[in-house]
């Protein structure tokens, strides 16, 4: 992902807050990981400090846009009021969505922020790599 791209990701948590933000990546998967090429920051419907949720048609709109240009789903980003590990709802919306899952948090004051991916039902780190 480009250090822009997760600028602009962090500017809209910090925007929504005390909310949780959310924001899908697109771009494709190689043999070498998930390579993020877009950020498109979303609606949390719940506005909710501790949950979100993305309008249905919205994402389904998204979708078939990224499948036309060649793009999947690769990453949703949102933001935690707590640390940036996953809670019991993101476990159960990651194996719904089994891409890279990007907690930040601004419990310190200032942002951090962490990947996952659930694999046969098991949470991994993920290393971010950012260009």
């Amino acid at each position: 992902m480009k250090q822009s791209d997760l600028d602009l990701l962090l500017s809209h948590a910090e925007e929504d807050l005390p909310f949780e933000s959310v924001s899908l990546l697109f771009g494709n998967e190689t043999e070498s990981g998930f390579h993020a090429t877009r950020a498109v920051h979303m609606n949390n419907t719940l506005r909710s400090k501790t949950q979100f949720r993305i309008d249905p048609e919205e994402l389904y709109s998204l979708l078939l846009a990224a499948e036309r240009d060649n793009e999947e789903l690769v990453g949703i980003f949102h933001s935690h009021p707590a640390p940036p590990f996953p809670s019991s709802s993101d476990i159960s919306n990651m194996r719904l969505n089994p891409v890279v899952w990007i907690i930040a948090s601004n419990l310190t004051g200032s942002w951090i922020y962490r990947g996952y991916i659930l694999d046969n039902g098991k949470i991994h780190n993920v290393e971010l790599v950012i260009l």
